[in-house]
């Protein structure tokens, strides 16, 4: 019993350390363990603190401020925010030793960030997407269980020709843990988009959209030339895989 209290003020002492010593001052010592992660100008601690730059796989993904804390006796919760010029988010990272979970990811992400992604080589389109995911999980590094959408909001053509596109969202609703479907659909009265966007559990994900113009919405047909495939009864299908 008396081993216990001691090891247990160990630790005690132990965080109390850690909370109150700069993470900067031994960054350089743990930072291999971070890798591909790299944080740059740290302020705070391991368990409070933020970073003006934070770059993954040498990638700049902008601006970090987190809270680390133990939410169960098998988890540790970090409260994360994540921004820069294109996005903004926040969310709760929770790492169990089988799992990692993110739960209440909200945010925005502006709409350029795949607009070369979608190669809309013929137009020019403004707006942003607005994130609302409830429960994102993954085991093994694969995921496991998504449920969530994401929304346009303000979508709008700027070229050829100035006109609202209405909202495009995807929801993700299916417990089925070997491929997690987000069922897209389209709110506009110049353009119908029906599909689905597919991720599997070998790391694999699929797009497949079908993007049909309105009647006599000639400036849209002539905007998506570019996106996919032309289909025979008219519009476009997209279908793009990768791997994450």
């Amino acid at each position: 019993m008396k081993l216990i209290k001691i090891l247990f003020y160990l630790v005690v002492i132990l965080l109390l350390i850690v909370s109150f010593t700069p993470l900067n001052f031994y960054y350089s010592n743990i930072s291999r363990e971070l890798r591909p992660i790299i944080l740059e100008n740290i302020s705070g601690s391991a368990i409070k603190g933020s970073a003006q730059s934070v770059k993954y796989l040498g990638m700049e993904v902008g601006q970090a401020e987190w809270l680390i804390y133990p939410s169960s006796y098998n988890a540790v919760t970090m409260n994360l925010a994540l921004k820069d010029e294109n996005y903004n988010f926040s969310a709760n990272l929770i790492k169990t030793l089988d799992s990692q979970i993110v739960k209440d990811l909200k945010g925005t992400a502006d709409w350029k960030i795949i607009d070369k992604l979608l190669k809309f080589n013929h137009g020019e389109l403004s707006g942003y997407f607005d994130f609302d995911f409830k429960h994102v999980e993954m085991k093994d590094g694969a995921a496991y269980r998504i449920l969530g959408s994401v929304v346009t909001k303000e979508l709008t053509l700027l070229k050829p020709i100035q006109k609202d596109m209405g909202e495009i969202k995807v929801v993700f609703s299916d417990d089925n843990p070997e491929i997690m479907v987000g069922l897209v659909n389209s709110k506009s009265n110049v353009l119908n988009v029906s599909g689905a966007i597919y991720i599997h559990r070998n790391h694999r994900w699929e797009v497949k959209l079908t993007l049909i113009p309105s009647p006599g919405e000639y400036e849209i047909e002539y905007a998506l030339q570019s996106i996919g495939d032309r289909r025979p009864g008219g519009g476009r299908a997209l279908n793009i895989a990768g791997f994450y």
